[in-house]
């Protein structure tokens, strides 16, 4: 039997307080934090700001490049591992899937896919996948033989066909399906989720070779020498820097409200709403559009500079960060990352 499901109210942008605001266009790509909150809101599994979500999960935190400051910057990191860590932290279920189209098993993959994805939507919850970034898939035809997926910053419905899932630009296919929500203690997520960010800011990904990306502490280093040495694209370098100074303004805005959790918060709160300043100070730089997009030497030294800044002060607020919890990071020895 042909069937058509669409979840028409996830497709609509949520209509909640403070939402239109958090979700300012610093960059075209989508995240998965993006995705997986408006599916939240949906659900209502949520009813925080999307700051939270964000810092809860300790996706906001993570900074990763590669050495040549593509859009790829943005995604590189290991999806299977911490996209189900992000949905664990906040007391969501999941179950997901990826791997590579060129493998010859896709086909069979592809096929179970489209059976989680649609069987998600039968129970009113959308889907995640990656489709050169993460989108939505909020319905699907069966007659029509296409999934419908939406963007995860707009409202915009796109048709993909059944074949084409998982046939991306890049290599990569990945869904997550989110099954079920349980209560969570929210303050002992969010004082973790600052432990885990000492993590990132310490720890590479160890799916990333190191001669082409860097993570946490590394990062800043990378992104001063990639714009030294001339070899990057403005407009990638451009949605990259975008892009995480947004997650420094979403940090700033999610530790003002931790300051409870330690008498040394403050010192984090500081720190991170210098952070914010300074990507504010990049972004004005970058946005001298004929002066970046010409890499007039000027612009560049002045966005190297705050660049230079912003690495400082990310290790300032990570070092109040270990003062405010020095117990719990000291019994984990040399595993901060260890729950």
């Amino acid at each position: 039997m042909m069937t058509t499901k669409v979840l028409l109210d996830l497709i609509q942008f949520p209509r909640v307080p403070g939402y239109a605001s958090e979700h300012i266009a610093w960059s075209s790509v989508g995240s998965y934090t993006d995705a997986m909150y408006r599916i939240l809101l949906h659900r209502k599994w949520t009813d925080l700001p999307r700051h939270m979500i964000a810092g809860m999960t300790a996706s906001v935190f993570r900074l990763v490049v590669d050495r040549c400051l593509t859009i790829e910057s943005i995604s590189a990191y290991n999806w299977m591992a911490e996209n189900f860590v992000a949905a664990d932290f906040i007391g969501i279920t999941t179950g997901q899937h990826g791997g590579f189209s060129f493998e010859p098993t896709f086909p069979l993959y592809q096929k179970q896919a489209l059976l989680d994805i649609k069987a998600s939507i039968d129970r009113g919850v959308g889907a995640i996948l990656w489709h050169d970034e993460f989108v939505i898939c909020a319905g699907y035809d069966d007659g029509e033989q296409v999934l419908f997926i939406s963007e995860s910053n707009g409202n915009e419905v796109i048709r993909l066909p059944y074949d084409s899932f998982g046939r991306n630009s890049t290599p990569y296919w990945y869904y997550q399906v989110l099954e079920s929500h349980k209560s969570i203690d929210l303050w002992e997520v969010c004082k973790e989720s600052l432990i885990q960010a000492v993590y990132k800011w310490e720890t590479h990904d160890y799916m990333l070779p190191h001669h082409d990306y860097a993570c946490g502490a590394a990062a800043y280093a990378a992104i001063a020498d990639a714009l030294e040495s001339g070899t990057y694209e403005t407009d990638h370098t451009a949605t990259v820097l975008r892009y995480y100074a947004k997650s420094r303004l979403d940090i700033a805005s999610y530790v003002a409200g931790l300051e409870h959790l330690s008498d040394q918060m403050v010192h984090v709160m500081r720190e991170y709403a210098l952070l914010a300043n300074l990507y504010s100070e990049i972004i004005d730089a970058v946005d001298a559009s004929i002066l970046w997009d010409t890499k007039q030497p000027d612009c560049v030294q002045r966005v190297i500079e705050f660049v230079r800044k912003a690495g400082a002060t990310e290790q300032r607020a990570i070092d109040a960060i270990k003062q405010a919890f020095p117990e719990t990071i000291g019994n984990r020895f040399e595993d901060i990352g260890l729950r």
